[in-house]
Formats: structure tokens, C-alpha cells, sequence
């Protein structure tokens, strides 16, 4: 669903525009022809609650009103969200009294009603001659509106079948001549793509919902303070339904305190609600783009591409096409720079960062760390990554470092040859005594090994100069 059941519903602020555009699609009934508008936008935005309105100022008009919504566990059903919206309706009515209703719609109808399908033991037209079914569903609601206009609401659309989707494409090319105003909510993604397409024409009203302002937030938020407000403002953004939740738990002013969302010291804990409906979300995704999900929470924001299928530990190719997925569900977006992404919204990278179990979690801080240092990238980049995995990061001073970590170890001779200076004044000394102490005795444990000669202790100096082949600053 969009919103989180809530016993008491937040007021609706900074929707005048859209509820405007409802009224009018109201009014439009008037003229005795069907009308559509679609509201779009991401989870928690407000769709399920403008729904909402549209169906009380409906009711007090005195219209018919008839509501479905999608499931994602019912996506296999065909026609699953027309049955939630009309089943049950058509049962309860004494349509067979209907001069316009007979025998062969009721077979037709059965297609896609379960209640007439059992009436009329499976009879009805073959399963791939769907355009009857329509047909049907277009008569049925002239019926159902031909004494009062019919407000029908189809919500969650983006969990719908295809067989759904491709009923309300037929319905707005060839809709019934009555008085029926449909109303589809839904997310970005393929489905909105789809159903854009389809429904076309005057009558159409397209509705795609912004964040709030914070101006309206703080409206929304009027049992709080400024400040706290302005700091919920900060960290859930202009999403009515994470400013709720945010403003519910009561910390407005311990977020006033915290560093901006999406720094390394904002990773603090997501409210219930939120993290619930996140993870409903989720649970949508295929193994890929949830691994690199999951990669991109550790990567940080903005993220690279490559970084993150690095992190992630799979191929470019495997990495873009999980990407698509991802990307398709709006759980996260592009950005200017090319192959650079975000998440939809700090909350979402937060709930899925807290999401990880522990030990994978240091795994992958720990090949983000190597990936940047084989890219080259400088101590600050790396700080977040070493500290999460507990190790130190490096620092690269010249170009010669941007060799990766092993090929340069590798490139060492297996042991200290005189009269020759394989060394790099970049190459940090914990790295160099690696692959030499297997052939001199270990360092002292008086200090960690230093980059510098000239900054390392009397008992690291007194070793060094020990060795052979020694010369300033380095190994020879």
C-alpha cells in the first residue's frame, strides 16, 4: 500500500492543486461520458491518501463508488485487481432483472469474475479472446452507472497482472458511454510506463505527485517546534509519509543534531513503519538487484556503478542489467553525472544499509576499500570503508600507486637484491616489510611500521639500518 495504516490520518496539506484537478474530474461526470485520471509518484508520497478524498467527496455526492487495489502475492491472478473491485459488488446486485443483461454477458463476464464463472460452470469464450471480457467489463460498468455516476478507484497498479493492465488500456480506447470516472494510482516503473501510453485523449487527467515543500512540511508537523520540524524536514525530505513517521518517534530535536542524511555519521536507526514498508518493497527484488542494492547502501551517496558491482562482487554486465531492475522500481535514480545514481530517498539507503547482517556487511566495507585503493583514490575516500572493516587505509602520492595492492606486491623480488632500488616513495612501509620479512628477521613490536625513515622511532631506525641494501627513505 502507499500509506501506513494509521488510526488517525495525517491532514492533507499542499495538495490543493491535485485536489482541484479530483474535483474536477467529478464535475466532468456531468456531461454523461467516462472520464480517467491517474495519480503517480514513489511509496508514500500520498497517492493512497488523495484515493481516499476522491472517495468520501464521491459518497457525499451521492456516486457510486467501487475501489480495488493490486497485491503483490496476487501479480499471477489475471484480472486480480478488477475482481477485488468488482466481485463482490456484482454479487450482491439483481442484475439478471436488467433488460440490458443476459445470458452471454454473464458467460463473458465469467472470465473475469470468479462469483459468475462458478454460476455458469467455466462457460465463457476461450481464455485467449480477452477482447469479450473487455466488451463485457464495459457493459457492466454502463449498468452499474446508469442511474448514479460510478466512481471507480483501482490503486497499487504497479503490483498489477498484465491481463488488468491491458483491461484498462481497452476500457479508455473503447470506454462504456456512461458516466464512469477511473481512477488509477500507481509508482514509476514499467507498469506507469505502460499505462501512460494507453490512456491518452481530453478526458485524461494525469497527476504526478511532488514532495512537499518544507514549508508545508512544517504544516504538516504542527505539533513541533521549528526547529525540529526543519530537522525532520532534513532527513525524510518532502515524503509526507516518512515525515509522519520521523515526526512520531519523538526526536525531532536529536535530528537537529545529527550530520546531514547520507554522511557516514547519519547512519541512524529508521523508524518501524518505514523500515516495514521498505521492506515490502524489497521483497519484489530478484537476488542481483538486491545484491547490488545492498552494495550501493555500503558504497555510500551518490554511488558509482562500477563501485558498486565491485562491491558487490559481480560482472559489469550482470552489474547493468540488475541495475535496470533497479532503476525500473525507482529505488533509485540517475543523477547528471553519468553512471552515478541515488537512492530515491536517504531513508531508503538507510533501511536497506540496516537491513545487512553484520559480518557481510564488514566484507563489503572491506572490498570497497580495496577497490578504491586500486582505483587510486585518496586516504578520505577509503576513511569510511578502513574504519568500517577495522584496517588502515592507504594513501597514494603519485601515479605509480595506482597500481592495485597485489600486482604491486607482486612486482617485489622475492628477496632484497643488492645494488638495486625497487622502491616506491609512496609504497607505505607496512606494505614493503610484507613481502620482505620473510627474508630478514621480523620488525620490533615497538611501533607499527612508518612511511617515513624520519618519522619512525629510535627501535625502528636501529632495525632498519641493520638491513642491507638500505638507502634514504627506503628499500633499494
Amino acid at each position: 500500500m502507499d500509506s501506513w495504516p494509521s488510526p488517525t490520518p495525517a491532514p492533507l496539506v499542499g495538495r490543493d492543486s491535485e485536489l482541484g484537478h479530483l474535483e474536477a474530474a467529478l464535475d466532468a461526470l456531468g456531461d454523461g461520458g467516462p472520464a480517467y485520471v491517474t495519480l503517480e509518484g514513489e511509496p508514500g508520497i500520498g497517492k493512497t491518501r488523495l484515493l481516499g478524498e476522491l472517495r468520501a467527496r464521491a459518497e457525499t455526492r451521492g456516486h457510486v463508488v467501487l475501489a480495488g487495489a493490486a497485491a503483490e502475492f496476487e501479480r499471477e491472478m489475471p484480472f486480480s485487481v478488477w475482481v477485488d473491485a468488482l466481485d463482490a459488488y456484482v454479487v450482491s446486485q439483481d442484475f439478471a432483472r436488467h433488460e440490458s443483461w443476459d445470458a452471454g454477458l454473464a458467460a463473458e463476464l465469467g472470465q473475469v469474475l470468479p462469483s459468475l464463472r462458478s454460476a455458469n460452470g467455466g462457460a465463457g469464450a476461450v481464455a485467449d479472446e480477452r477482447y469479450q471480457a473487455h466488451r463485457a467489463v464495459s457493459r457492466l460498468l454502463g449498468l452499474v452507472a446508469e442511474d448514479q455516476p460510478l466512481v471507480l478507484v483501482l490503486d497499487d497498479l504497479h503490483w498489477s497482472d498484465a491481463a488488468s493492465i491491458e483491461l484498462i488500456g481497452a476500457l479508455t480506447r473503447r470506454g462504456p458511454h456512461a458516466p464512469v470516472l477511473m481512477a488509477l494510482g500507481f509508482r514509476p516503473g514499467p507498469v506507469a510506463l505502460r499505462l501512460t501510453a494507453a490512456l491518452t485523449g481530453a478526458r485524461v487527467r494525469r497527476l504526478e505527485l511532488e514532495p512537499l515543500s518544507e514549508a508545508e512540511a512544517t504544516l504538516l508537523l504542527e505539533d513541533l517546534d521549528a526547529e525540529a520540524a526543519a530537522a525532520i524536514y532534513r532527513h525524510g525530505g518532502g515524503n509526507p509519509f516518512y515525515l509522519e513517521q520521523l515526526g512520531r518517534t519523538g526526536n525531532g530535536g536529536a535530528l537537529a543534531t545529527r550530520p546531514e542524511p547520507g554522511s557516514a555519521a547519519a547512519e541512524t536507526g529508521v523508524p518501524a513503519a518505514v523500515a516495514g514498508a521498505i521492506a515490502g518493497e524489497l521483497e519484489s527484488l530478484s537476488d542481483e538487484p538486491r545484491a547490488l542494492l545492498n552494495a550501493a547502501a555500503v558504497a555510500g551517496e551518490p554511488f558509482e556503478i562500477d563501485l558498486a558491482a565491485a562491491i558487490a562482487d559481480m560482472q559489469a554486465a550482470e552489474a547493468l542489467t540488475a541495475l535496470d531492475d533497479l532503476l525500473d522500481t525507482d529505488l533509485i535514480r540517475p543523477t547528471d553525472v553519468p553512471r552515478r545514481f541515488v537512492f530515491r530517498h536517504p531513508l531508503v539507503r538507510r533501511a536497506v544499509y540496516e537491513s545487512l547482517r553484520g559480518g557481510w556487511r564488514l566484507a563489503a566495507h572491506a572490498r570497497a576499500a580495496e577497490a578504491l585503493a586500486a582505483r587510486g583514490a585518496d586516504a578520505a575516500e577509503q576513511a569510511h570503508h578502513a574504519s568500517n572493516r577495522r584496517v588502515r587505509a592507504t594513501r597514494p602520492r603519485s601515479s605509480c600507486c595506482s597500481t592495485p595492492v597485489g600486482a604491486r606486491l607482486r612486482a617485489l623480488p622475492k628477496r632484497p637484491r643488492a645494488g638495486s632500488r625497487r622502491r616506491c616513495a609512496c609504497f607505505p612501509a607496512e606494505i614493503r616489510i610484507a613481502r620482505y620479512r620473510s627474508a630478514y628477521r621480523s620488525p620490533p613490536r615497538c611501533a607499527r611500521p612508518a612511511t617515513s625513515s624520519a618519522a619512525a622511532p629510535p627501535c625502528w631506525k636501529r632495525w632498519t639500518s641493520s638491513l642491507p641494501n638500505r638507502s634514504s627513505g627506503g628499500w633499494s
